[in-house]
């Protein structure tokens, strides 16, 4: 029976450190240690720091040359950006995509996965460039997406019309509910970045 080939330490490293920054076990603005971190995953500190180089390049983390490595945060208006990005992405998926539906699992996940999963499904036919941005938004607004959480307590029904137009292939509907949708986070940035902010400290509040 063929071995299956295992994944490089390099990947492996950066799939365990990106799925930490994903679920909130590294906090935004936390000082990575790539010491601390390679004697964690049991490998040589060259790996973690060529994860930590590349999430550095996704925009997952940040490094200034005086501090290192640490988990990214927008600032204000860098987030108020994002959500722009993120809708104007969906609106040019839409303009290529080869078919609308709604996700089957998308029902089961949690608020923050289940809105990548919808957005991700205005995009089938979207050319690589296209999804791979989308993708990278998604991951980059995933906390904030926490944080609308816990700011709303409505915040799942507001997938209820993106949800509706998916089901109905209205195109129409579709752009005006991923308008709404994004304006609304755009005007609130200050406050979910606030929220998200809070959410990353320590739980002692040091």
């Amino acid at each position: 029976m063929a071995r299956t080939p295992e994944t490089p330490t390099s990947e492996r490293a950066y799939q365990e450190i990106k799925a930490r920054l994903m679920d909130g076990r590294f906090r935004l603005r936390q000082r990575l240690d790539a010491s601390a971190i390679a004697t964690d995953l049991a490998v040589s500190t060259t790996p973690v720091r060529e994860a930590l180089l590349r999430l550095t390049a996704e925009r997952l983390v940040s490094f200034r040359p005086s501090h290192g490595f640490s988990a990214a945060m927008w600032s204000e208006s860098g987030l108020r950006d994002l959500y722009r990005w993120r809708g104007e992405l969906a609106e040019l998926a839409l303009k290529s995509a080869s078919a609308l539906s709604t996700p089957t699992s998308a029902v089961t996940r949690d608020y923050p996965s289940r809105t990548a999963a919808l957005l991700t499904a205005m995009q089938r036919g979207a050319h690589g460039e296209l999804v791979a941005s989308a993708r990278n938004a998604d991951d980059r607004l995933h906390m904030a997406r926490v944080a609308e959480r816990e700011l709303w307590a409505d915040v799942e029904e507001e997938l209820t019309p993106l949800d509706e137009a998916i089901e109905k292939g209205d195109v129409s509907r579709l752009k005006i509910a991923l308008r709404l949708y994004h304006d609304k986070r755009v005007a609130a940035a200050k406050a979910i970045r606030d929220c998200a902010a809070l959410l990353g400290l320590p739980s002692n509040g040091a």
